[in-house]
């Protein structure tokens, strides 16, 4: 998969359907999987494309509550969530950390599972793995992240 690096523009065509409001507190992230599972439900989502937004969202929120917001409980995070357009559901996830654009974030080298095992430091590299697209914007307060999924479940490889 190829991550552009794009911004995500304000003027978004996406009618985002459902939202959750959280508190940047790492048992808030276990109301993701549930919404998840709800939306499945809904949007006749197949199960290998929930893991896929389930990962990405939970890796995406942990890197924002741990670095950005450096475990300070009680800042605000945003998730909202668009029905298929285009053959996508997307999401965004919006914070008021200090910037930082994953895009730009570089590469990892290549992890040799015969001689070497690796915790932690993986969130972006799962988010370019499992995502069909990523694009990111700065805002007046923060940070924006758009993720997007293709309908039919398919994640780069």
């Amino acid at each position: 998969m190829e991550t552009p690096k794009s911004a995500v523009t304000g003027n978004s065509m996406d009618q985002f359907h459902d939202q959750r409001d959280l508190r940047s507190r790492l048992s808030d992230i276990a109301q993701i999987p549930i919404w998840i599972g709800q939306l499945a439900l809904r949007y006749n989502i197949h199960e290998d494309l929930q893991f896929a937004m389930d990962l990405c969202l939970e890796e995406a929120l942990s890197n924002i509550i741990i670095y950005g917001y450096l475990r300070e409980e009680g800042r605000p995070l945003t998730v909202r969530f668009a029905a298929p357009r285009d053959g996508c559901f997307v999401f965004e996830v919006e914070d008021e950390a200090p910037l930082f654009n994953p895009l730009e974030a570089p590469e990892l080298p290549p992890l040799d599972p015969d001689h070497e095992i690796r915790i932690g430091g993986q969130g972006i590299r799962l988010l370019r793995r499992f995502a069909h697209k990523l694009a990111y914007e700065p805002t007046t307060k923060g940070n924006l992240l758009r993720i997007e999924f293709l309908q039919n479940g398919e994640v780069s490889s």
